[in-house]
């Protein structure tokens, strides 16, 4: 069976936490260790947000979040849309357990963003390998900026759909 994708219900924090927790440790993602939380993982202003569930286990999370930002300029800017017109994908993580479980998500969140009438948009650091995952899923890259996430500064793409 493959992977499915479902809205987030507040029962899946605590299945979401221990991967976002083992995410962190592994990939550093999030940056930021205190973000390991479920303020982080599911703040109030998201504008939904998405479970990859396998064999009835959660395997990951995408949530779409208001554009805002060191990189809001350049997304407009890449885009011709305001910012009430775009969407962030953001919260993206997986286990790694379930091939296409990340590619299900981001298109999952791709797919509400236009429903939204938003273009779904995001940054990412160009040293990391997400970059690539989603330059190969047809993303382009609008613009970039270096930022400092955490104890890293970083030189961080903004990309779109």
């Amino acid at each position: 069976m493959g992977v499915a994708v479902r809205t987030r219900q507040p029962a899946d924090l605590d299945l979401l936490l221990p991967l976002l927790d083992r995410t962190h440790r592994e990939e550093g993602y999030p940056v930021r260790t205190e973000a390991v939380s479920g303020w982080w993982l599911a703040p109030a202003e998201a504008l939904g947000a998405w479970v990859a569930v396998h064999d009835e286990h959660a395997v990951g999370h995408v949530a779409l979040m208001p554009a805002q930002g060191p990189s809001l300029a350049t997304w407009t800017a890449g885009t011709g849309r305001a910012a009430e017109q775009l969407a962030v994908v953001s919260r993206l993580f997986t286990d790694r357990s379930v091939r296409g479980a990340g590619s299900a998500l981001l298109a999952t969140a791709v797919d509400e963003a236009r429903a939204l009438e938003r273009t779904a948009v995001l940054e990412v650091d160009v040293a990391a390998q997400a970059y690539g995952f989603y330059l190969r899923r047809g993303w382009r890259e609008l613009g970039r900026v270096r930022q400092t996430w955490g104890h890293r500064d970083v030189e961080s793409a903004a990309l779109s759909s």
